[in-house]
């Protein structure tokens, strides 16, 4: 039952909506006019509307109470400008504004109803009928003397602000007088006009900007109380032309393939202006508006041209239809709209996938047994849901692996092994996918491939012996062993060492290093001829480490002289290489390059400290500019400071005296008795005369003094420095022609023999 009452009532809902009648809003309500008014004239404006979206015709259903004057009346009227109905006033013999036939009587009426009802094109009728109610005012009248009018303007010469019409309004009732105002609306909407408080209608711009002639003004006045409403036509003359699309005019269609490469020509649109200097400006807009940016309008061409934007493409499984709106202008008018109607053909796409490059890691192994799974998501542009078949292209090794089919997964299809660079670490390989039609897409996939520890080490031999002697210096390489291994990377990469069942005889007179070299560390307690067998293991950095082993024979021995030169024995049937190494001198070569140069330059550096020795006791100075006088070892300059040692000469001083001066008393010519220097009371006229030359036994004497030294080369014995200055004042100089000229070496020369320094004697002159 609920269901049924339910059901009724919705239905009489859905009836009802259905057949709706028109609705007048705003009524009732109440409008003004005055009493001295004779002009028939619009009293209040309709709203009506039809919710079915109806055609719908008003009118007047009644009036009460009927007008006293029979030349008066209410009517409902449309007016043919703005297609809006309205109820207006007629006076059907007005007369004229001096002789006026005024409408009412305010002694008789003061009140009219005025019902008014609308019927649609359903025949429904405004249930309840509204009325508007119409007071008179007593002894009042508002009226526009010069309205309703018609102006022509020229466009091109009005400008903004310019008065364009003046408006003439008269107030019978002055006491209602509050002062007027007035305002205006336009027919068709144009921003075009303006009105001021005293009526002058004003070009709110150029009204070469207007595009729309006539143009209906509707001016409003009111004092307050009664609000009168006429009607002033702008006829415009010289107007700008509207530019417009020509080809645009009856919205044509146009049908393009989804398949429509990017860029691809649409259509081209045609301008035209009747302005010949106008510059147009086009503008576009598309519905739906998310799909803005799908196309472009060419505007550097003439005739325009609509594109599809570079790199885009339709989609029918997207959207179908697109409706294009076009504008011009020459910044005077605006044309339009124009439209153009895009529809979007549905065609057999090709599959494609989510991603344009896969990447993908994984280990080396062997065939079958990895499985890789790169996740591709593929989808068609038709939107069907149809099985697609992946498979590799052909190239960049694709041969080695393997694909599903349906699932994508990827397999090695061989055993790949990327050691010593057999295959490589990175593969791009190129993957498609095909629908049921043939329709194929492409992608790409990266794989990386990484090295697994599955090499040990390997010695280039089985078997190493490596020799020591009585030479080899303790700490000193005796071989190195080469191992290799294919891996790459850390995999490759390993330590030597000895095997953990070394004895320890081994560890101690030999080691080995991490680059797999061995090493004498010890000859203590280590007999000739002993040979030590150990192995030496080759481990590398790999997870899990593998590790190489070879042997090595290290034999200390005596060495001879004879130089045995190194030989290599080679056993083809085990592949197995031992070396001999000649006895070792206990001396590298580079060890003997030092040793010689440091010799050489020990003996440079001990030959410069003996000179330099040698300078120094001959001059005091272990360098300088003076050269080295060697006839005057160790002799110094300072006479003064060292007392000379006493010395017995061998033969008898008083003998060599005595010769010496009987060799002056007979020979020398200056022992005369004119002489004046060979007088008495001369005090260097004595007995041993230092004018004499050095006899042999003189020269044996001070030979045998040895702090002294020879006498031979006594100017050659001192330096410049320690050379003492000689004054020989007695000496007869240039100027005395009696006296023949003496060097110093005819001196006579006393030696004093009370005292000696270490150096030369002390000599008086």
């Amino acid at each position: 039952m609920k269901i049924i009452v339910f059901l009724t009532i919705s239905s009489v809902i859905i009836q009802t909506g259905y057949c709706a009648a028109p609705v007048i809003h705003g009524l009732p309500t109440s409008v003004n006019v005055g009493e001295l008014e004779y002009k028939g004239r619009l009293i209040y404006e309709l709203t009506v509307s039809d919710v079915n979206g109806d055609s719908f015709v008003c009118r007047m259903q009644s009036v009460s109470p009927s007008p006293n004057n029979t030349n008066v009346d209410f009517r409902v009227l449309i007016d043919s400008a703005n297609g809006k109905y309205g109820v207006y006033l007629i006076n059907k013999n007005e007369g004229t504004s001096t002789n006026p036939n005024v409408m009412f009587n305010f002694d008789i009426e003061q009140t009219f109803n005025v019902f008014v009802v609308c019927t649609d094109a359903r025949n429904t009728t405004t249930n309840p009928i509204p009325y508007l109610r119409v007071d008179i005012i007593d002894n009042d009248k508002v009226e526009f003397t010069n309205l309703p009018d018609t102006v022509s303007k020229d466009a091109t010469a009005t400008m903004q602000n310019d008065i364009v019409y003046t408006v003439q309004v008269q107030n019978e009732l002055t006491t209602n007088d509050n002062g007027l105002s007035f305002s205006i609306a336009t027919v068709p909407p144009s921003s075009s006009f303006d009105i001021d408080g005293n009526g002058n209608i004003l070009a709110a711009r150029n009204l070469v900007l207007e595009n729309t002639s006539p143009i209906f003004v509707y001016v409003t006045v009111t004092d307050g109380v009664i609000w009168v409403k006429e009607t002033l036509r702008v006829d415009l003359t010289n107007m700008n032309n509207i530019p417009e699309i020509t080809n645009l005019k009856n919205s044509p269609s146009v049908h393009m393939s989804e398949l429509l490469a990017s860029s691809s020509l649409i259509y081209s649109l045609t301008g035209n202006d009747g302005d010949a200097s106008d510059t147009l400006t086009y503008s576009m807009n598309i519905d739906p508006v998310t799909d803005t940016a799908l196309f472009e309008l060419d505007t550097t061409v003439n005739p325009l041209q609509l594109r599809l934007a570079s790199g885009k493409n339709f989609d029918y499984e997207k959207t179908q239809y697109y409706n294009i709106t076009f504008t011009v202008t020459d910044s005077k008018a605006t044309g339009g709209p124009f439209i153009l109607n895009v529809h979007v053909l549905d065609e057999n796409e090709p599959c494609y996938f989510d991603k344009s490059t896969y990447s993908l890691s994984t280990y080396e192994g062997a065939a079958g047994s990895i499985s890789l799974n790169p996740g591709f998501i593929i989808r068609d542009g038709d939107g069907t849901n149809q099985g697609y078949s992946l498979s590799f292209l052909n190239g960049n090794g694709s041969e080695r692996f393997t694909m599903d089919a349906s699932s994508g997964l990827i397999s090695y299809a061989t055993d790949y092994d990327i050691d010593n660079s057999a295959m490589p670490s990175t593969v791009y390989l190129n993957v498609k996918c095909q629908d049921i039609t043939g329709e194929t897409g492409n992608a790409s996939v990266i794989i990386y491939i990484h090295d697994i520890n599955d090499n040990a080490p390997v010695f280039n031999s089985g078997e190493y012996s490596f020799f020591a002697d009585q030479f080899t210096g303790v700490g000193s390489l005796i071989g190195t062993t080469t191992a290799t291994d294919i891996d790459s990377g850390t995999n490759a990469q390993f330590t030597c060492s000895y095997g953990s069942t070394q004895n320890a005889i081994a560890n101690t007179y030999y080691t080995v290093g991490s680059d797999c070299s061995v090493f004498f560390t010890s000859r203590t307690a280590l007999s000739y001829d002993t040979v030590i067998r150990f192995t030496l293991l080759a481990t590398d950095k790999g997870s899990p480490a593998k590790t190489g082993t070879t042997y090595v024979n290290a034999i200390y021995r005596e060495a001879s002289t004879t130089t045995i030169s190194t030989s290599t024995t080679t056993t083809s049937t085990t592949s197995t290489t031992t070396t001999t190494a000649a006895p070792s001198t206990g001396l590298e070569d580079g060890s003997i390059a030092a040793i010689v140069i440091g010799s050489i330059v020990g003996a440079v550096l001990l030959g410069l400290l003996l000179y330099m020795l040698f300078r120094w006791c001959y001059t005091g100075f272990c360098c300088g500019p003076d050269p080295c006088d060697f006839a005057r070892c160790c002799q110094r300059g300072d006479y003064s400071n060292y007392q000379r040692r006493q010395v017995t000469p061998i033969r008898s001083r008083q003998r060599i005296e005595d010769r010496r001066r009987d060799s002056y008393e007979l020979g020398n010519p200056y022992n005369k008795p004119d002489n004046p220097y060979n007088k008495p009371d001369n005090p260097y006229n004595k007995p041993y005369n230092s004018m004499n030359r050095d006899t042999a036994d003189e020269f044996n004497y001070y030979r045998d003094d040895s702090d002294y030294g020879s006498l031979k080369n006594q100017d050659m014995r001192h330096s410049r420095f320690s050379r003492p200055e000689r004054n020989y004042p007695d000496f007869p100089q240039v100027g005395e022609p009696q006296f023949p000229r003496l060097s110093p070496s005819d001196a006579r020369m006393e030696m004093i023999s009370p005292k000696y320094t270490r150096g030369l004697p002390a000599i008086r002159y």
